[in-house]
């Protein structure tokens, strides 16, 4: 498999005309592999190496987020409040219609803040100073439209929750992410200043125009760094993977992370509009705080984010049912990395074993029993005692053995195939017969004992008379 992985690598960066690359997959709550090609310094000649530090540009979001969430878990903040609680110079900022509500703290962790995205602008003036960006906030023409109605990317945002996250903390956000994040999880080569990891094992950055090889410049370490500005190896960003993929699954075990499991998982939450990314394949998609969360019809689940950057491309991409972690990084402009990541995830989903089936909750492996009781006898009175007391007031018993009767003549007699919980409280249950499948679709109630409160069935792949 890391054979498969490494050459999938090697193919995207020749394809993709790439000076250097490094990859990693988390498993089990460790660095299990790291793909290396290429060379992180072109003049030199200096090959990438597991320790090789890059830039990984808007990755860096989901840190000053769960940082956000962290102040919100100390009541130091509320998420609802204006912008202006905490960043006073917001309070002159006309807003986008004199009936706009006023900028909040949710509005910028979830880019709906009503500002215009600003990809190219925010990459070049991460050095900003404090007077400067205080100079933006109190000139410039911020609204697209009013706050609340849509997402739009906004990487001003994400800066604006950088000087929420110094003024809160009364430290600058680099220190308090340092010590909240940092040091804790032992990510000693990770940080803000480019400028100095750039006197280590760094990879430069780097554009191609034409045939044309440059160096990029160093976007310094400055107000803006917030959105966009980490600096990070293999082996560190691996140890920042593992710890957000142990908030998975939610269960009564101590905590033991700088943050809570709860205010991790709430970062892949829908927190905005969903999308319709580009691509063939449908995969409804929406925005958290600091990653995306999509629906990949192969992988399931995925909580992912980009970054790019002058000089540099990257991206991550969690399987978080699967408790595993995709990272690759680039060191050429906008490297296009989050069309890799899916492709090692492909990988490993190919060469490990599926994941065994869910248990159901006793409530809802009682219901299913009842179910298939009913489904030998025909009568639904026979699931009576695991029925909630509004089934039979929605679906009278003489319709419901109707429909059992005329069911049971497509499909014959039948056993349970398959339990397929979707949760505690509701599954999918496939019951295998000699003419055919019988699906079913259990919703139980919020009581004490829960019930039965809604039943579907469906007949699935029914023989004709004429097939038997």
């Amino acid at each position: 498999m890391f054979a498969d992985i490494d050459a999938a690598s090697a193919a995207f960066a020749e394809e993709h005309k790439l000076p250097g690359l490094v990859a990693g997959i988390v498993e089990g709550g460790r660095l299990v592999h790291v793909t290396m090609l290429g060379l992180a310094d072109r003049e030199a000649g200096r090959p990438v190496g597991r320790d090789t530090a890059f830039r990984i540009a808007s990755m860096t979001k989901n840190m000053t987020a769960l940082a956000i969430l962290s102040l919100r878990d100390a009541g130091k903040l509320a998420l609802d409040a204006p912008l202006s609680t905490y960043v006073p110079q917001f309070a002159a900022v006309k807003p986008a219609t004199a009936d706009s509500a006023p900028v909040t703290v949710r509005h910028l962790l979830s880019h709906v803040a009503g500002f215009v995205t600003d990809d190219p602008w925010g990459d070049r003036v991460l050095g900003m100073t404090p007077a400067q960006l205080d100079h933006v906030i109190a000139t410039g023409t911020l609204f697209a439209r009013p706050p609340g109605l849509a997402f739009e990317y906004s990487n001003l945002g994400y800066a604006l929750l950088g000087r929420v996250l110094t003024n809160v903390s009364g430290e600058p956000y680099q220190d308090h992410v340092r010590r909240l994040f940092l040091a804790p999880l032992g990510l000693t080569r990770t940080g803000f200043d480019a400028p100095a990891a750039s006197r280590g094992d760094y990879a430069f950055g780097y554009r191609l125009d034409g045939e044309t090889w440059s160096r990029e410049r160093i976007e310094p370490d400055g107000e803006v760094g917030a959105m966009g500005g980490l600096v990070t190896t293999a082996p560190d960003y691996a140890s920042w993977v593992a710890f957000l993929l142990s908030a998975w699954p939610a269960r009564d075990d101590p905590e033991t992370g700088p943050v809570r499991r709860a205010s991790v998982r709430e970062l892949g939450l829908f927190h905005a509009p969903p999308f319709q990314p580009d691509g063939p394949e449908p995969r409804p998609s929406a925005y958290g705080y600091g990653l995306n969360n999509t629906l990949d019809p192969v992988l399931g689940r995925l909580l992912h984010h980009a970054g790019g950057l002058p000089g540099y491309g990257s991206h991550v991409l969690l399987l978080p049912e699967r408790g595993w972690g995709v990272f690759a990084f680039a060191n050429r402009t906008y490297a296009p990395m989050s069309k890799l990541t899916p492709k090692l995830a492909r990988v490993l989903h190919e060469a490990r074993p599926k994941p065994p089936p869910a248990v159901p909750s006793r409530a809802l492996r009682r219901a299913v029993d009842a179910v298939a009781a009913a489904w030998a006898s025909g009568r639904i009175e026979d699931a009576a005692s695991a029925c909630a007391s509004n089934f039979f007031l929605d679906m009278p018993p003489p319709l419901r053995n109707a429909e059992l009767a005329r069911l049971k003549e497509q499909v014959g007699e039948a056993d349970i195939e398959t339990i397929e919980p979707t949760h505690a409280l509701a599954g999918r249950v496939t019951l295998a017969g000699a003419r055919g499948r019988l699906t079913v679709s259990i919703v139980l109630s919020p009581e004490r004992q829960p019930g039965i409160q809604k039943l579907v069935l469906t007949v699935e792949d029914a023989k004709t008379e004429g097939d038997r």
